[in-house]
């Protein structure tokens, strides 16, 4: 898929919209790896982990001045790729882990940090606060990488939105 595929396809799933409370939350997710094809980074599906059947294409915050912050458990599921030995993609300073930022600015509102599973970095935890009160448009890459070859994988393109107000 181009980049213009996956966001018309990102765009014609349910929008994982949250509302955040005052006082945070926590909501626990899966991602799937699944392989290129014909060398092009595929979607990969992004799922509560409760309810694998529902797929969401982005991700809107919505903080309503209320302050607060979300966690997301993310982990990785690599049923889709049997035999692939992947893990999250350490970044270089620590705080964007998992993830590839397109957009400017995105450190100062996600932070991300991959936890080690079975002495793999299966899990990951990305923190989301509103800093500045004003909206947000993110355009960012999952980003994982293969423990034998340290060959990197990537997803779609999914777009999350933070509104403040």
């Amino acid at each position: 898929m181009n980049k213009a595929e996956v966001d018309n396809y990102c765009d014609s799933l349910p929008e994982l919209v949250v509302d955040v409370p005052a006082e945070g939350m926590e909501i626990d997710m899966m991602l799937r790896p699944v392989e290129p094809e014909n060398g092009t980074a595929q979607y990969w599906p992004f799922y509560e982990k409760c309810n694998p059947n529902e797929l969401f294409g982005n991700m809107d915050f919505k903080f309503g001045g209320r302050g607060g912050k979300v966690v997301i458990n993310l982990t990785l599921d690599l049923s889709a790729v049997p035999g692939r030995d992947l893990e999250f993609a350490l970044s270089t300073n620590r705080k964007l882990d998992g993830i590839l930022a397109l957009s400017p600015d995105f450190k100062h509102q996600f932070k991300t940090t991959a936890k080690r599973v079975n002495g793999r970095y299966t899990e990951l935890k990305i923190v989301i606060k509103d800093k500045e009160n004003k909206p947000d448009n993110f355009n960012f890459l999952w980003l994982c990488e293969a423990v034998d070859g340290g060959m990197h994988f990537v997803s779609g393109d999914p777009r999350a939105l933070i509104e403040p107000r």
